[in-house]
């Protein structure tokens, strides 16, 4: 017996199955808060399903996780949703002439450089209040319940998303759970709250909390404002267009952290997260997508001596993709970070650990069509279709010398140049605009920075190649077609 998939139709859920005959339903919020049902019901499977209505238990049951048992035994196969019928919206995904994108700080320079996509992050603990507090907030209706967004982290957010989305900038954030973010600290009621349990020291960023029913609440409700707030027809607040779960997952320890797990527990968790992402964003916007983050391990890991820390991108998606396919489809793509095997030099093409082969160490811009090659493959297509690419994070050093700044602006053209060749690649974003004082001791940027600080001092010549990227020249051919 086997639950076959759980569907949205005609505004009821259909539960299709391998058998007929009696089903009793629980429903929770998530994979982890089993405690207690939301709701319970039996229900009888002819013709090969069974039907509940959406609203149950008062609440949508699009977002719940299911556990169906027949003849006192528990069914096998789909937990969740994978479709979630018409959404609130269903305007097409927005297409740009130019793969062009970075990681902007100076957003009048970023339009002067004809930037077409950028990411942004923003952080979970700085959109939202636990109780509401007069004068600086923002009520949202989600799911049965109001919730309470600070209105001045809102409209800080719409300045800047609106003023690169009317310079024609496709924007994805980049959703973090940190206690502070930009100069703005999570309150300290709403911390203790959302941040994962396993989080430790030695963590940069925590991973979502999806095993408290109130933190899984709260991270569905920021979701659904997001994509509410800026994919309205006329974008008074800006666009943006998705979201990327976390930030390098792969290196969950650091950046996305839980504490010490498995690969198998780690993906599992994670893939909550990213599951309830989807589904409620495209409930909203059927055209929103949803990205994991990875970093250039692939079979490789960043502290291999740290199994149930660090983990393979390869490893990761593998995991991901049986999850999908055991408990039910989700939409996700990738937002790869291919950095040069060593950060401190850009030229990737003579990177050693970065193969051909599909089980290489790394995948960084010299083999970047491992990471194509893999979604390529049958089990890991979504309804038939490949899943989509954007590079959300990548850039090329540079050493104070006239040589080394070179070398950085040729990496960055033939870097392009490999973007092109891979058409399920959607952005380039490099990082960064300018170079940062803190950032590890690289220089990163199309800006050298003053001496002693990071205030930006002089354009690099990277800078230049940057501009003109994907122009043509007077003969008709593209830059970055030279390298």
């Amino acid at each position: 017996m086997k639950i076959l998939r759980i569907v949205t139709d005609n505004g009821q859920l259909r539960f299709d199955l391998d058998f007929a005959g009696d089903v009793h339903v629980r429903a929770y919020r998530s994979a982890f808060c089993t405690d207690t049902p939301i709701f319970e019901i039996d229900a009888t499977a002819q013709n090969g399903y069974f039907t509940l209505p959406l609203d149950m238990g008062g609440c949508d049951g699009r977002f719940l996780y299911y556990l169906c048992s027949a003849e006192g035994k528990e069914i096998d196969g789909a937990k969740y949703a994978e479709d979630m019928g018409s959404a609130q919206r269903d305007e097409p995904y927005p297409v740009t002439e130019s793969k062009k994108g970075l990681q902007v700080t100076m957003v009048h320079d970023a339009i002067n450089l004809g930037v077409k996509h950028a990411a942004l992050n923003v952080n979970l603990g700085s959109f939202l209040w636990v109780s509401p507090v007069e004068g600086d907030t923002i009520p949202y209706e989600f799911d049965g319940e109001t919730f309470y967004f600070r209105r001045r982290v809102v409209e800080q957010n719409d300045a800047r998303v609106r003023e690169l989305t009317d310079a024609g900038v496709i924007i994805t954030y980049i959703l973090l759970n940190s206690q502070s973010w930009g100069g703005v600290q999570t309150p300290d009621d709403l911390w203790e709250i959302i941040k994962h349990p396993g989080f430790c020291e030695g963590g940069r960023i925590s991973a979502f909390n999806m095993k408290d029913e109130r933190a899984v609440r709260y991270y569905m409700a920021w979701i659904a404002f997001l994509t509410d707030r800026y994919t309205l027809p006329d974008a008074p607040y800006g666009r943006a267009v998705g979201h990327i779960v976390g930030n390098e997952v792969n290196s969950g320890f650091e950046w996305c952290n839980m504490g010490e797990a498995t690969v198998e527990q780690y993906v599992y968790d994670y893939t909550v997260s990213l599951r309830l992402c989807w589904q409620v964003s495209t409930s909203i916007w059927a055209a929103a997508r949803t990205y994991i983050s990875l970093d250039h391990f692939w079979t490789g890991a960043n502290f291999s001596a740290d199994p149930n820390r660090f983990y393979g991108s390869k490893h990761v998606l593998e995991e991901l993709v049986r999850l999908g396919n055991k408990e039910g489809q989700i939409g996700w793509n990738v937002a790869h970070h291919p950095y040069p095997e060593n950060l401190c030099f850009p030229d990737f093409w003579n990177d050693t650990t970065a193969t051909e082969d599909d089980d290489t160490f790394r995948i960084t811009f010299k083999n970047l069509e491992v990471l194509a090659r893999f979604l390529y493959r049958e089990d890991v297509l979504f309804r038939g279709q490949r899943r989509r690419i954007i590079l959300s994070e990548q850039g090329f050093n540079s050493h104070n010398t006239a040589t080394s700044e070179v070398l950085q602006a040729m990496a960055y053209g033939k870097a392009y140049r490999k973007c092109m060749e891979i058409p399920e690649i959607d952005s380039f974003i490099l990082h960064a605009h300018q170079d940062n004082k803190f950032e590890f001791g690289l220089n990163l940027g199309l800006w050298r920075r003053r001496p002693e600080s990071s205030v930006p001092d002089s354009p690099k010549p990277i800078y230049f190649v940057f501009r003109d990227i994907d122009k043509k020249d007077e003969k008709g051919v593209y830059h970055w077609q030279r390298y």
